[in-house]
């Protein structure tokens, strides 16, 4: 142990004369201690909600997409599918085809984004049969259509009602434009737990689609399901390099920017108010430095005249306030991983499903995210000890020890 690091623990072990600087020791080690702690479960609490909703949205579509490149459609969509299913690390194709519709009950008609699938293959790419709470997506073949359950409470559907599809765009003729129309069953309802999905989203059989988009037998897009989501971008640029330059990709990231963004706003916001709660810790350490300087004003001295330096001295204090800010900070990480680990795994905030779309409040408590709190708050502790220790290193012996 080092000559400053004996005197600095020392100092803070203080004596019953010096009890008020050990109580202060001790607020400023749990205000450190509170402040980490906040900041991790708050920072849980905003990766569990980013990788619940991360899993909605990959739970409903593909990892990337692949779109033609300056023509309509897809005509040969199977063969490219194939292609697709051949290149590194991708676990499956899926042909789509999509299109903005209007649907129509006897209630209501409403804009819908159209899917067409093909459920054998689309079940590779997509976990939109686990998202299925009535009826069953195996169903889904001739006029059957599948929609999300915000969509199915607003027009008041059920299983085995009957919904209109309209087209977007009309066929041509001497009156103007004529609108492709289709009836079918209602066979599944889904949801997501994303409003806009479960709002506006359905699905149909692939050929009714493209009956209704009116551009013949070929997919709008293609679906993709990659090994490793955070690799998306790499596999989707060898997927574009292997099928030539009439397709380009959107990955989920593209896609999803809006929400994504959002997402680390409300985060970094998070994180900055809650920072301000070891700031102000910080002013504790500064206190408690202070009246240990004052009251070890004679032992500076002393150590000074012995030959101590007065760099030897700053870093006497300097370690103190690390090491406060040490001891809070690994508290606050226990306390804040195990409050994070429980709240999860117990699931003790409990919220309305019908309201927020998942049963509870779900925790994620990253090691990254760990090491980036500890070692800000160290430092904002580091930095508390500037001015105490300075103020130590300016003592004058002579002055100090003249009236003892």
């Amino acid at each position: 142990m080092t000559f400053e690091l004996l005197v600095a623990t020392r100092y803070l072990r203080a004596k019953r004369k010096q009890a008020m600087i050990s109580v202060i020791t001790v607020i400023a080690i749990l205000g450190v201690s509170a402040g980490v702690a906040a900041l991790v479960v708050a920072m849980a609490v905003s990766e569990g909600q980013r990788q619940d909703i991360r899993d909605r949205l990959l739970g409903a579509q593909a990892h990337l997409t692949i779109y033609p490149a300056g023509r309509e459609g897809i005509p040969n969509y199977v063969a490219v599918a194939k292609q697709i299913e051949g290149v590194k690390d991708v676990v499956g194709a899926a042909p789509h085809a999509e299109q903005g519709m209007a649907i129509s009950s006897s209630s209501a008609l409403t804009p819908v984004r159209t899917t067409g699938i093909i459920p054998e293959t689309d079940a590779r790419v997509s976990l939109l049969s686990k998202s299925v709470i009535a009826g069953n997506l195996g169903d889904l073949k001739e006029n059957t259509i599948a929609i999300g359950k915000e969509l199915a409470e607003r027009q008041a559907l059920r299983i085995g009602d009957r919904v209109s599809i309209m087209s977007a765009t009309g066929t041509g003729g001497p009156l103007g434009g004529e609108r492709k129309n289709l009836s079918f069953k209602v066979v599944a309802i889904f949801s997501i737990g994303l409003y806009e999905y479960d709002a506006g989203l359905v699905y149909v059989p692939f050929d009714r689609a493209a009956y209704l988009i009116g551009a013949g037998d070929v997919a709008t897009n293609i679906e993709v399901k990659t090994r490793d989501i955070d690799h998306s971008a790499e596999v989707g640029q060898a997927i574009i390099e292997k099928l030539g330059p009439g397709f380009v990709f959107e990955d989920w990231k593209v896609t999803h920017k809006t929400i994504f963004q959002a997402l680390k706003l409300e985060r970094l916001g998070m994180a900055i108010a809650i920072s301000l709660i070891v700031f102000v810790a910080s002013l504790n350490i500064i206190a408690t430095l202070v009246m240990m300087v004052l009251e070890k004003t004679r032992d500076i001295a002393t150590l000074m005249a012995m030959g101590a330096t007065l760099s030897q001295v700053r870093r006497i204090f300097m370690l103190q306030g690390v090491i406060i800010g040490a001891i809070g900070t690994a508290i606050g990480l226990g306390i804040g991983h195990g409050i994070s680990y429980f709240a999860d795994k117990y699931h003790l905030i409990a919220l309305s499903p019908d309201v927020y779309s998942i049963s509870y409040l779900p925790f994620r408590a990253e090691f990254g995210d760990s090491v980036v709190i500890a070692v800000s708050a160290i430092l904002i502790s580091f930095l508390a000890t500037l001015y105490p220790s300075a103020t130590a290193a300016r003592l004058q012996p002579v002055e100090a020890l003249r009236y003892e």
